[in-house]
Order: C-alpha cells, then sequence, then structure tokens
C-alpha cells in the first residue's frame, strides 16, 4: 500500500512538472543596451570606417560617445562626438550622433548582439550610409 501511495504521489508530481513546463515560455526581459559597440560605418566618398559607440540606456532614453574613422585614399579623418536617443520599441533605437559639425541621425535594429540600421544626415549635404556594431 506504502508503495502504491508513493507511486501515485510521483505520478502525480511528474505530471505537475510537466504541465508546468509545457506552459508558453515566458517572454526574456528587454535587454539593455548600455556599454561598447565597436564596427564598420559605410560613408558615400569613403572607401572605409570604423566606429565605436559608447551607450547609456537609462530606461528608454540614450546617451554617450563615439568616435569615428573614416579612410579614402587620400588620408584619413578622425571624428568623435556625443549621443542622444531613444528606445523606440522592444528591439529598435533611435540615435543621433552628434559630431562637433555635423548631426547623423539612426535607427538601429537590435539583433542578438548587433545593432545595424541607416544613418543620414542634413545637416552637411543629404547623406546617408549604414552602420552595424557588435558589442563588446
Amino acid at each position: 500500500m506504502k508503495n502504491l501511495i508513493k507511486l501515485v504521489f510521483t505520478m502525480i508530481f511528474a505530471t505537475f512538472l510537466l504541465t508546468a513546463c509545457s506552459d508558453d515560455p515566458v517572454s526574456p526581459e528587454v535587454q539593455n543596451i548600455s556599454g561598447k559597440w565597436d564596427g564598420i560605418i559605410n560613408h558615400p566618398g569613403y572607401d572605409s570606417g570604423t566606429i565605436s559607440l559608447n551607450i547609456l540606456e537609462n530606461s528608454n532614453n540614450l546617451s554617450g560617445t563615439f568616435t569615428m574613422r573614416l579612410v579614402k585614399n587620400n588620408g584619413v579623418q578622425n571624428y568623435s562626438g556625443t549621443i542622444a536617443g531613444a528606445k523606440t520599441n522592444d528591439k529598435t533605437y533611435s540615435l543621433s550622433l552628434i559630431g562637433s559639425n555635423f548631426t547623423w541621425i539612426s535607427s538601429l535594429d537590435l539583433n542578438s548582439s548587433t545593432l545595424s540600421g541607416d544613418w543620414e544626415s542634413t545637416s552637411r549635404g543629404n547623406i546617408s550610409g549604414t552602420l552595424s556594431v557588435q558589442k563588446n
């Protein structure tokens, strides 16, 4: 009789565990993008470019700094400035990169540990490009 009670109890407990595990999974928390991000930037008129973003996410607000190195056949140009922006939905961010003589506006999508998307500027003519950075 004791063995039968143990068996029934074990089966009920196992059924409980299986039922709990088969429920819809709980959504993971939204990832905070604070930290250092390094990658590439495509800019018309330049052969290649690298960019580093240091982002601080506080609630849905973004701030930080950036450095950028653009290379073309006759030399290298280095830029730096500040970041301002906001989280626009679960995996999309709007960033402004503000340099000493330009402002670029970007819409970046988060995919795993990569932020990527388009940027545009009207402060120095209508130019646009893409950027893709990975979190360190």
